[in-house]
């Protein structure tokens, strides 16, 4: 028996809100005996958990159009595309087809002038976004146009110039594919393998750029030619482990899109480019230059409310990251106060992944500050989300935190319950890092250690024992989560966390 298709339900929940709410209207044309059975079947799928066709036909058990679901699904999905065109096509890149429409249907009416001016305004949009393909299929029309109206003097003008333009046309479409096709081979060796892992592969990466054509960006013919050489240059450089020549190339990624007006397709590119500049900046130590970057970026105009959300995720993120990355602790708390109540409205729209990390984040930062209440509340928000079994790392990790905050609450009954439920989550794990082992030597003696001596003692025998591990290539992974050293320096030491973290920066 075939397997019912789960198309349907794909497209459904890939719908954002304002999309759904858009089809809810556009699908009341399309009423059934005064009842709209496809909004019902709509509402029903979106309920789903699970594509469950068995579930649907028990729904609705009596309805006419159960007996041919398959029908009404296929129908279904026709209108919801048909909504999601009508809904996007406000948007620069999706008016071309509108207006080649225009031009089509007037045509075919005979209205060659009105035609021509409808195709005046698709090629502007094709021009304005580089559609090669699209400007060609432009020069097609208005070859059509000019033999319908007998226009010899068109004619004679495409002969003279018209074909040259079309060639040329067809020489900046490869030279754009050319360049898309060196930033793919950059990048598919790091999809595959997560870094260039041995010197075959750094040959290759090598053998890319010596070819005449992609020695500089001045054989690159258009915006996006020269987009793919210089995001190509900066991934191959941050590969091979040379931020600072990574650096000019994402810095001109940047300076190519603050030249131009930013919209459609370009948002993300350039909020990328942005997000990479941060990174290569992080990674010289360049924080001086990253309140910068990250005002740009809160900056991008967004296109829709969608694309304004995930923006701010983004922008939060790094922020948050780099206050982090900076040890600057209490500056951070002050600085986002106002983003993380915008952050509460949005969290449960925002994907799983970036909830959690910035959950992690939020606690961190808190905690640096020595915010322990706060820290807590955002601890807490993690260990209780449902996704959170998708983020092993994290939460682990979480669970670490959760520890030394409730340490720094001096929570000592509540510690010691919460120290073995934390070792049971991790044994349970079946694969413990070292790191977490000592963490949890430290709770566990927690009530013992009464006098600063002792105290200060237990800290430096654990602080040696995790330099030690700082070492390992495998457990060196753990101190990107948490400065465990720092923190345990600042008990020993009678210290600020948040100071002794800014004395290493």
């Amino acid at each position: 028996m075939k397997t019912p298709s789960d198309d349907l339900f794909q497209l459904v929940q890939s719908l954002s809100k304002q999309e759904k709410r858009y089809f809810k209207l556009y699908a009341s044309r399309h009423a059934l005996n005064g009842e709209n059975q496809y909004l019902r079947l709509f509402n029903a799928i979106e309920k789903l958990p699970a594509y469950d066709e068995a579930a649907l036909r028990r729904k609705f058990p009596d309805e006419a159009f159960v007996r041919q679901l398959h029908v009404a699904k296929n129908y279904l999905y026709g209108i919801i595309l048909s909504s999601l065109r009508s809904y996007h096509e406000s948007r620069a890149e999706d008016r071309f087809y509108t207006q080649l429409r225009n031009a089509q249907l007037l045509f075919d009416k005979g209205l060659y002038q009105q035609s021509e001016k409808a195709l005046a305004k698709a090629k502007t949009t094709a021009t304005d976004n580089e559609r090669f393909l699209q400007l060609l299929e432009v020069y097609r029309w208005e070859h059509q146009i000019a033999h319908s109206r007998n226009d010899f003097s068109k004619l004679e003008d495409y002969i003279r110039d018209g074909v040259g333009e079309e060639f040329d046309l067809l020489d900046k479409y490869r030279n754009f594919l050319e360049f898309q096709a060196l930033n793919d081979s950059v990048f598919i060796p790091y999809w595959k393998k997560g870094a260039v892992r041995s010197e075959t592969e750094k040959a290759a990466l090598d053998q890319l750029f010596e070819q005449p054509k992609f020695s500089n960006a001045d054989y690159a013919r258009s915006f996006y030619a020269r987009y793919f050489y210089h995001n190509a240059r900066f991934s191959y450089h941050l590969f091979r482990g040379e931020p600072e020549r990574s650096y000019e190339h994402v810095g001109q990624l940047v300076q190519m899109f603050e030249s131009r007006a930013v919209k459609g397709r370009m948002i993300r590119q350039y909020s990328s480019a942005l997000i990479n500049l941060y990174i290569v900046q992080q990674r010289l130590g360049l924080f001086q230059d990253i309140p910068a970057t990250l005002r740009k970026l809160r900056e991008v105009p967004a296109d829709s409310p969608e694309q304004q959300r995930r923006l701010f995720v983004r922008s939060f993120n790094l922020e948050v990251d780099f206050y982090l990355s900076s040890g600057q602790f209490s500056e951070g708390v002050r600085q986002i106060r106002e983003r993380e109540t915008l952050f509460r409205k949005y969290e449960e729209e925002v994907n799983a992944q970036q909830r959690l990390g910035l959950y992690y984040n939020l606690a961190y930062l808190h905690f640096g500050a020595a915010d322990y209440d706060q820290a807590l509340d955002w601890v807490n928000l993690l260990l209780q989300d449902p996704a959170l079994e998708t983020r092993q790392d994290i939460h682990c990790f979480g669970r670490l935190l959760n520890l030394v905050v409730h340490y720094e609450l001096r929570n000592d009954q509540l510690l010691e319950y919460i120290v073995q439920s934390t070792n049971r989550f991790l044994l349970k794990r079946e694969r413990l890092f070292r790191v977490e082992s000592v963490m949890l030597k430290l709770m566990r003696h927690y009530p013992g250690w009464l006098t600063p001596k002792a105290r200060t003692e237990g800290f430096r025998q654990l602080i040696d024992e995790l330099e030690g591990l700082r070492q390992n290539e495998f457990e060196r992974k753990a101190f990107e989560y948490f400065d465990f050293i720092s923190w345990m320096e600042s008990k020993a030491e009678g210290s600020a966390f948040e100071a002794v973290v800014k004395l290493k920066k």
